[in-house]
């Protein structure tokens, strides 16, 4: 997959047809795969390209309703390599983007890729100034090649859309998220050193930096977890939150992995990728290290017991 950045008046130099699958793409959710596959299976049948056109930053960043991602840009790109996609190509989404009319967008495709022979998008989606723009009349727009509109798709009768997995994320429900996703919810990060609490307490733990704006509830949870994008993943779990049982003035948000390998534990500063795969518990406060002890002791008992039932 070539990655294209793109500004507004661009010509992209693709010399072959092209099929486009269009659409702010945040979370690559099995909806938005059922629009690229069906991209890419036309551009199959056509002999040409299939070619991802997205935008960043997200329209909602500039349009003043800025929502938190599911994907950081990094990860986006990453799942895109999975879908066997010929060209990613990421539209630099400006506020003069934004004030484009829907009857000026398909000529302004058209510019950019003189060989469009093609575009798939969702059955929600908008575009042009003011949203003015949805399949319907993109479809009265383009006379010169053929607009296929991917139906929504369900998930036990909730329609497949990144505001349905946000609130999943915010309300506990990982596994519901994950199958709506078609991919465990993940972050990357970097391992730091902490104040080994965790260790006095005989549950070391790796300090977790991200970068993500997690959408996740606070709480305990069963990951998997690998350093580096060839690394053996590992199990184990995490709290995500403010540790209330021991944080000191401000409170400020981590994450903690106790590992089920404990010779992994000692790695620092190394880049590290953490699937979310269940919800075990809220955060608490203790009030003795005694009693937290034994809550872990717990957690751990309930999250071996989840992994015998994921696969």
């Amino acid at each position: 997959m070539e990655q294209i950045l793109t500004v507004r008046d661009d010509f992209i130099p693709i010399d072959q047809p092209v099929v486009l699958a269009l659409g702010a793409f945040d979370g690559i959710h099995i909806g938005h795969q059922a629009v690229i596959i069906s991209a890419r299976n036309e551009a199959r049948r056509l002999h040409a390209a299939a070619v991802v056109y997205s935008f960043w930053p997200h329209p909602s960043v500039i349009l003043n309703r800025p929502k938190k991602l599911i994907l950081m840009r990094e990860q986006k790109n990453e799942r895109l390599k999975f879908l066997a996609i010929d060209y990613f190509v990421e539209q630099c989404f400006t506020e003069a983007f934004s004030e484009i009319r829907a009857k000026e967008f398909v000529p302004l495709l058209q510019k950019k890729f003189h060989r469009l022979v093609g575009i798939c998008i969702g059955e929600n989606f908008k575009f042009g100034q003011g949203c003015e723009g949805d399949p319907w009349v993109l479809k009265d727009l383009s006379q010169d090649f053929a607009v296929k509109v991917q139906e929504s798709v369900f998930f036990e009768n909730q329609r497949v859309s990144s505001s349905n997995i946000r609130k999943c994320l915010s309300d506990g429900h990982i596994d519901r998220a994950n199958r709506m996703l078609g991919y465990p919810y993940y972050l990357l990060g970097v391992v730091l050193k902490g104040r080994g609490i965790a260790r006095k307490l005989g549950y070391p733990t790796l300090n977790v930096h991200f970068g993500n704006d997690l959408l996740l509830k606070f709480g305990v949870y069963l990951v998997r977890y690998r350093f580096g994008e060839a690394g053996e993943y590992v199990w184990g779990i995490a709290n995500f939150g403010v540790r209330p049982t021991f944080f000191e003035g401000i409170p400020e948000v981590s994450l903690e992995i106790h590992s089920f390998d404990p010779v992994i534990l000692r790695r620092q500063n190394e880049a590290i990728e953490v699937q979310f795969w269940n919800y075990i518990r809220g955060e608490k406060r203790f009030t003795s290290q005694a009693l937290l002890v034994e809550q872990i002791h717990h957690d751990i008992k309930i999250a071996k017991n989840q992994m015998g039932h994921l696969f």
